[in-house]
């Protein structure tokens, strides 16, 4: 039995092509190093408006969430939505909500996630009985 030439070379080159991914997969686990945070203290909240905001409005209410204490640069206004980083420190959601609520007559309450949300794990390389899992460890069990 006589195998054409054209299917041996398809055959090589997607051996080949599945060699080189796995090779770049190897290698981007090996150098991946875990990213460490100077002040583990930050936190992302969000607060939900009733109406959503107009440009002046988004800006106004960008500005006036950023004078206060604890509360970081980084503010993202979406229509009636705010999220905002904050250090748990100086202040945590509920006493930035407040403050908020004092600078200005708005009708919104602090976004809460729900208990059943709140303890599931998304990232399934997180479960530790996963071959994604074991298979990284594993690499990067080598280069250390």
């Amino acid at each position: 039995m006589k195998i054409n030439k054209k299917v041996k070379i398809a055959v090589g080159s997607l051996f080949c092509v599945v060699l080189l991914l796995f090779v770049v997969l190897v290698i981007h686990i090996a150098t991946a190093k875990p990213i460490v945070i100077e002040n583990a203290t930050i936190q992302v909240s969000r607060i939900d408006f009733d109406k959503p905001f107009d440009s002046i409005g988004a800006i106004d209410i960008q500005n006036k969430i950023k004078t206060i204490p604890g509360v970081k640069s980084d503010v993202i206004v979406k229509r009636n939505v705010i999220v905002f980083f904050h250090d748990n420190k100086i202040a945590n959601s509920e006493k930035v909500y407040n403050q908020l609520m004092a600078l200005g007559n708005y009708n919104a309450q602090r976004f809460i996630l729900p208990e059943n949300l709140a303890s599931k794990k998304v990232c399934p390389v997180m479960n530790r009985d996963s071959f994604s899992y074991k298979f990284s460890r594993g690499i990067q069990s080598i280069f250390n």
